[in-house]
């Protein structure tokens, strides 16, 4: 089906010369990545364990084992079978995590070595040795600071609440359904938010000027409560799904062996039971998806354009709407 296959790449500069495509899938192809997948399910059905021991992703693959041999082991069974297929695993890419302090290093079918390392960043996350949040949430601000930088010389007013809410607010709270959050993150998370706001509306801490007020100008809601919206709306995706789902799976899974003692972190469980008391809901009303997203929302205050189109919508009858849109459309189009 690819015989003969050539592409081109565009750059600044123009297009280049033309190559031929003698290795892998035609690139661009928007079957290319169905055909992907399908092969690297047929190469390694036999070894995988269950989604809560093998998960795939893509081209991203994570193995989770019980100890380092059983690791390495798992390592070596897969580097062998995509080797047998034309598929090469990259070493230097492959990183290794335990949660238990190990000195030893991993090594492959062919001696080298797999680095171990404390924490990494894996489909957009920081994950850590240690179990926290913290450098997810540390990558996460210096994400949203540096879209907030690229926003300066395209926009050219900064309060525009549309701005924060749908370029650097995503990018500050990606991820954020599956973090465990304390009241030490949460403050971290809240100071810069309130930072950007500020910065966007002129003011600093010397002018005194309350988060409250600022909220106003900027028309959006405290990122505590977005937090907690995404968190339950997550929460109930997950007990929609069916009993043998991986996200149900992984939500009913109980660690062996007892907690230690002293003051224990806080579980995902436990943020999402402090949620539900914070709204007075149940986990049954997640069952009905419609009233779930009303009990859970987080609305950001409606800014003035919004208030006034409400308003017109109010006052002018359907007939008196489509006859606007027939007046607009002609000129527009003559314009064109």
């Amino acid at each position: 089906m690819y015989e003969g296959s050539r592409a081109a790449v565009r750059t600044s500069h123009g297009m280049t010369k033309k190559m031929d495509i003698t290795v892998g899938v035609h690139p661009g192809s928007a079957l290319s990545p169905f055909l992907f997948v399908l092969t690297l399910d047929c190469i390694v059905n036999h070894l995988e364990e269950g989604p809560l021991r093998t998960i795939l992703y893509a081209d991203n693959i994570a193995l989770i084992a019980d100890s380092r041999e059983e690791l390495e082991e798992k390592v070596q069974l897969w580097q062998g079978a995509l080797a047998d297929n034309g598929l090469r695993l990259n070493v230097r890419k492959a990183k290794f995590i335990s949660s238990e302090q190990c000195t030893e290093t991993i090594l492959d079918c062919h001696g080298e070595m797999i680095e171990k390392v404390e924490e990494f960043g894996y489909l957009g996350s920081d994950l850590s040795e240690e179990g926290s949040v913290d450098q997810a949430v540390r990558g996460r601000i210096n994400a949203a600071w540096l879209k907030w930088r690229e926003s300066a010389g395209i926009f050219c007013d900064r309060r525009c609440s549309r701005l924060y809410r749908t370029v650097v607010r995503p990018a500050l709270l990606y991820g954020c359904e599956c973090w465990a959050l304390g009241r030490a993150q949460e403050r971290q998370l809240h100071a810069a938010e309130m930072r950007m706001r500020r910065r966007a509306c002129g003011w600093t801490r010397r002018d005194r000027v309350r988060n409250e007020d600022v909220r106003t100008v900027m028309k959006t809601a405290p990122i505590q409560l977005k937090m907690r919206e995404q968190r339950l709306r997550w929460y109930g995706h997950m007990l929609r799904r069916q009993e043998d789902h991986p996200t149900k799976l992984a939500l009913n899974f109980e660690v062996p062996g007892k907690r230690p003692r002293g003051a224990l972190r806080k579980r995902w469980r436990d943020v999402i039971k402090r949620d539900l008391a914070e709204i007075s809901a149940a986990p049954d009303d997640a069952l009905d998806r419609m009233r779930w997203r009303q009990i859970t929302k987080a609305a950001d205050p409606a800014t003035a354009r919004d208030e006034t189109l409400r308003r017109r919508r109010r006052f002018l009858s359907v007939g008196a709407w489509k006859a606007i849109n027939l007046k607009i459309y002609p000129i527009k189009h003559l314009s064109n």
